[in-house]
């Protein structure tokens, strides 16, 4: 809306990003700095740095949410807390090839998992089992919901 650009000067070689609401993640090499906007304009795009895990993580996929990091490696899924500390893991039948996050309250938000095997599932961040949601024979490549969680979209690799 305000068409201005932010620079944020990392000084190390950035591995991943990830975005969610007010949150950016940033992974470095040898950590994770996680920065959030200030709330007093909702307009001004200053990102300060709000906490950093000191930890070498080497995932296949990481996302950010309200309050914790998620962790993609090929068949498991880590929630790490912003203290670094990893609070939940959840491991699947299958390799994981497509990760989305669902917003929803702070620390229960959801993620929508496709897997090589054919099985999309929903994982609630607050829980420690995913939902399984559609079983299909080829192996998954996209998987959406719409606004009101009333619809899902799958692709295949067909």
């Amino acid at each position: 809306m305000t068409e201005t650009r932010v620079k944020i000067r990392c000084r190390d070689y950035i591995k991943k990003i990830a975005i969610y609401k007010d949150r950016l993640a940033v992974q470095l090499p040898e950590k994770i700095i996680i920065y959030a906007i200030q709330p007093d304009d909702p307009f001004d795009m200053k990102y300060k740095a709000h906490k950093k895990i000191n930890k070498r993580i080497d995932c296949n996929n990481l996302f950010v949410t309200s309050q914790n990091l998620v962790l993609v490696f090929e068949k498991k899924i880590q929630l790490l807390a912003f203290t670094g500390i990893l609070t939940k893991e959840w491991i699947l039948e299958s390799f994981i090839r497509y990760v989305k996050v669902i917003s929803g309250p702070p620390k229960k938000e959801s993620l929508l998992i496709g897997l090589q095997n054919g099985v999309v599932m929903r994982i609630f961040l607050d829980n420690a089992f995913p939902i399984p949601i559609v079983k299909q024979t080829t192996s998954i490549a996209l998987v959406d919901i719409n606004a009101d969680k009333s619809k899902l979209v799958v692709v295949d690799d067909h």
